[in-house]
């Protein structure tokens, strides 16, 4: 059965033809910073690789949100579609089954089926901060939007965030890097990506504590600097987690995967 699965980040649209667990084709586009924009581009990315033997379709996007309805909600990053019913539009377009979840939910599915493991939690390091939860195999959604890991605290009296103050997206977003920093993450010096690996590695303890899984994976477009901040992360878990925590980079695609794997 050939899916289309469709992942809304909050700078850039991917979308793949999935069939079997693997990407067919895919392309990806700006997200657009309005309204029109960005549903024009999600249904335009759709369009472009829509064919009758396409099933039904899968999307990921920032939450929080009503995902059973289709409803965005106020998500910090993607603003442009707060309170739309994107679940509507794209059934409405294409006549096919649609199913939304969290991006980052999306993208840990995804991991789980790449990588074969049941048990996997995921941070996605880009715009903002999201996360992922897979138990026994399955997406993890408590009511709706468990693993907004991002606004969680790990500074209690820190930066205020979109939610809280002190949260991890805070300090460990794309945004928050460039407000902090003053400059893109990639630009960021030795020093400065040592201070960011310590933070995540705190936050990466506080998950495996927490569910003690095979392996934590991190997306996003931070995430590709892994190498940058991987030493002083894992020095931070190995000084505060009580057992071995192993962290991975991701595929920058599982969150295709997963949102296809939504339908199924």
């Amino acid at each position: 059965m050939a899916v289309i699965g469709v992942d809304v980040g909050g700078t850039k649209i991917k979308t793949g033809i999935v069939s079997n667990n693997k990407i067919i084709r895919m392309i990806t586009v700006k997200t657009g910073t309005t309204k029109e924009i960005v549903i024009n581009n999600i249904l335009s990315s759709i369009a472009t690789l829509f064919n009758p033997d396409i099933k039904a379709i899968g999307i990921g996007c920032p939450g929080p949100a009503d995902y059973q309805k289709g409803i965005i909600g106020d998500t910090p990053n993607l603003q442009p579609l707060k309170g739309i019913n994107l679940k509507q539009i794209v059934s409405d377009k294409f006549k096919r089954k649609v199913v939304i979840s969290n991006d980052a939910s999306c993208f840990v599915l995804g991991e789980s089926i790449r990588l074969k493991k049941k048990n996997v939690i995921g941070l996605t390091l880009g715009t903002g901060v999201g996360g992922g939860i897979v138990i026994d195999g399955k997406l993890y959604t408590g009511n709706g939007n468990a693993g907004e890991f991002g606004h969680c605290t790990i500074k209690y009296d820190g930066v205020k965030g979109k939610w809280g103050q002190g949260e991890i997206e805070a300090y460990l977003s794309g945004s928050a890097v460039k407000k902090r920093y003053r400059q893109e993450p990639l630009k960021l010096a030795k020093k400065e990506w040592q201070d960011y690996g310590k933070l995540l590695g705190i936050s990466i303890v506080n998950l495996g504590h927490t569910f003690d899984p095979d392996v934590i994976v991190l997306g996003g477009g931070i995430a590709n600097d892994f190498n940058l901040f991987k030493t002083s992360m894992q020095q931070e878990i190995k000084k505060r987690a009580m057992g071995p925590i192993t962290v991975i980079k991701g595929s920058e695609n599982s969150s295709i995967l997963g949102a296809a794997a939504l339908v199924k």
